[in-house]
């Protein structure tokens, strides 16, 4: 059992120790009579589609979404207070570096110590869901591996399983790439909405400012009519 202390997640049976790991080759032993066509396929160098995957591997695919997915939820409500700040000062900053108005380096270095914060948390949370994807791919690999080597005792393949084959690996998806996404509510679970930068809020505007402004503030505030900014006006 993984223990997610920090965050209060449990996550069971995805840990690869030794129990895990034979309970995994046990799985892979017992199904590989039922697996014989995929195995051929493989050893035929294809590779099976998500719908052909077996009973054991699509368990693993779920527990890793479910846990992620905890781990996103609780790490958004752990940092709740920290959400409103920056809200907050999202609004001062994009005013005063958007209007003509004197620019407030002070309100940027609070935003951006906020913003500092939360992405060391995200990612915090990106290592930790990192992790648990791949321990489930350590158990696939130990599954497989006990698959094929059934079957190449029964002659349906030869030879050890093909480096780097591994049916149902699992990957985080884009999502866990963009951390200031768990900033924008549903931006971090819906890694590519329709018109999402059509009209950004406010805590978008001034997280681009924040990571920009270094450069540009040298020679003074954003302006009006800069299209390159990508701040709405």
């Amino acid at each position: 059992m993984i223990s997610k202390s920090r965050i209060g997640v449990r996550v069971r049976r995805l840990r690869a120790g030794y129990l895990s790991s034979v309970r995994a080759r046990f799985h892979g032993r017992r199904d590989a009579d039922g697996l014989r066509e995929l195995l051929a396929d493989a050893f035929a160098g294809s590779a099976p589609s998500d719908e052909s995957l077996p009973p054991y591997v699509l368990g693993l695919r779920a527990q890793v979404r479910h846990s992620t997915a905890r781990l996103r939820s609780r790490t958004l409500a752990r940092h709740r207070a920290l959400h409103v700040r920056i809200q907050s000062e999202s609004v001062r900053v994009v005013t005063r570096y958007t209007e003509p108005v004197d620019p407030a380096p002070a309100a940027l270095a609070r935003f951006g110590e906020s913003v500092g914060e939360w992405r060391t948390a995200a990612a915090v949370c990106r290592q930790q869901a990192q992790q648990l994807a791949d321990e489930a791919n350590q158990l696939l690999a130990c599954y497989w591996d006990a698959a094929w080597a059934r079957a190449r005792k029964d002659d349906q393949v030869s030879g050890r399983r093909p480096t780097g084959w591994l049916p149902g690996e699992i990957a985080l998806d884009g999502t866990w790439a963009r951390l200031d996404d768990g900033l924008l509510s549903d931006r971090w679970y819906v890694p590519d909405a329709p018109g999402r930068d059509a009209d950004p809020s406010a805590v978008a505007q001034a997280l681009h400012i924040l990571d920009h402004q270094s450069a540009r503030g040298r020679s003074g505030p954003a302006r009006h009519g800069d299209a390159s900014n990508g701040v709405r006006r």
